[in-house]
């Protein structure tokens, strides 16, 4: 395949998902306000959060062998039909009945399940069709879709609510899945060669097993993994933190106002990295704007005043699309064809899997450690009260300020690892060091 042909191949696909990703968005926030109006419980949208996360991490393993095993562009076809049914269910029951609890609780599952089958089908397309020098750009667009979706769709569904409703939002929704289909079905992938052994013969579960393998024989990769692991799992605390924090210092609007500038740098972050590539040493990108990332991340909490905090968090997450770009083209480029299913679904199975736990670690560890150890007579509130001041908003500040000081150690440490050095080699561009299958 040509480099042009395989350009245009990739923004064909890139184009209809960007489409497909829109519309499930605008459903996502459709539904988490109807759950809040409906029910006023946070519990409820928490439950909906881990419905969502949860289900597709299980399957990771199971979709990633599968990614190998059969055709990738069917998976993913697969994948835009399980979410388009599952958004048609809902419709039907809201046109025909009253939508419950569960029935939205049930289709937030199919559509975990199938984002566990298209990530790993989806990555391992863009390694198969886009020339190695232009994987920057392509992965610095995906990252771009996704931050894009985060702030046009709520603005979006907002406006649209009150005039179509829900019915109208999941219309959107539905159609917008033929978007992805139809660029799909038009781009000509070829396929990956593999064993007649393994297709027909090894088991899931030995599929599986040669992915862990791969990982434990890549030591580089899994520190790798290992680091993007506990990002995710500060950033899940972040998640969590943001919101109190920003509300117990000003109101509702100025917290629409951070988060805008939040999804506004991710943006801006992708389109910068996708024209320029990424530097040549992939991995001195990852840790290099790991550190301007964590550094900001550190101090951030730090400030009192909200449009300080807005420069330092644009800072943050505006360089995490570089460090992510620079990340998917090391795995794309160093990970055997054959087997980049099921690794990379481990690997988002491992790099998420944190988070969850970090969300409901997040009150307790406030609650019971940071908020006390702040109070005024604390050891905590005497020594940093002038600087953080005393009370549960300082211990979240404090918090989130050691979360920033362990990634930032930890970007440090890892940027001068031996193993993690040689990934910027050129020799051996695709390790061959894939598991035996048995």
């Amino acid at each position: 395949m040509s480099e042009n042909k395989g350009l245009q191949s990739f923004l064909f696909i890139w184009g209809g998902q960007l489409g497909s990703l829109l519309g499930s968005s605008l459903t996502s926030f459709a539904l988490g306000v109807y759950i809040l109006q409906q029910t006023g419980s946070v519990s409820n949208f928490a439950i909906t959060l881990l419905c969502m996360s949860i289900p597709g991490l299980i399957i990771s393993p199971f979709a990633g062998a599968l990614v190998d095993k059969w055709n990738r562009k069917g998976m993913m076809l697969a994948s835009d039909i399980l979410s388009g049914f599952a958004t048609l269910g809902v419709f039907a029951i809201v046109f025909f009945s009253q939508l419950q609890l569960w029935h939205i609780y049930t289709a937030v599952i199919m559509w975990s399940v199938a984002g566990s089958m298209q990530f790993p089908a989806y990555q391992s397309i863009v390694a198969q069709i886009v020339e190695r020098k232009h994987l920057g750009r392509a992965n610095g667009l995906i990252q771009m879709s996704d931050a894009a979706s985060s702030i046009v769709a709520p603005p979006i569904a907002g406006i649209l609510l009150p005039f179509i409703h829900i019915q109208g939002i999941l219309i959107i929704d539905f159609f917008s899945f033929f978007l992805a289909i139809f660029s799909l079905l038009i781009v000509k992938i070829p396929p990956i060669q593999f064993s007649e052994s393994f297709r027909k013969k090894q088991s899931i579960l030995l599929d599986i097993k040669d992915g862990i393998q791969y990982l434990r024989i890549n030591k580089a990769l899994l520190w790798f993994l290992t680091y993007f692991s506990l990002a995710n799992f500060i950033l899940g605390f972040e998640n969590v933190l943001l919101q109190p924090l920003i509300l117990s210092m000003s109101d509702a609007k100025n917290l629409g106002f951070v988060m805008s500038c939040i999804g506004l740098s991710m943006v801006l972050g992708g389109l910068v990295i996708s024209a320029w590539g990424g530097p040549k040493r992939k991995t001195r990108g990852v840790f290099g704007f790991g550190l301007i990332s964590s550094l900001f991340f550190t101090f951030v909490w730090g400030c009192h005043s909200i449009p300080v905090m807005c420069v330092f968090l644009f800072v943050t997450f505006f360089f995490l699309p570089f460090g992510n770009t620079c990340s998917q083209v090391i795995w794309q480029s160093k990970v055997e064809p054959s087997i980049q299913g099921r690794v990379f679904a481990l690997r988002r199975m491992i790099a998420m899997s944190l988070m969850p736990i970090s969300y409901m670690l997040s009150a307790p560890l406030l609650d019971h450690v940071f908020a006390p150890l702040m109070s005024s007579h604390a050891i905590g509130g005497k020594l940093l009260g002038g600087w953080l001041g005393v009370g549960e908003n300082s211990g979240i500040r404090l918090f989130l300020m050691l979360l920033g000081i362990i990634w930032l150690l930890t970007t440090i440490l890892l940027s001068f690892h031996k193993e993690i050095k040689l990934l910027d080699k050129d020799e051996g561009s695709k390790e061959s060091m894939v598991p035996a299958s048995t």
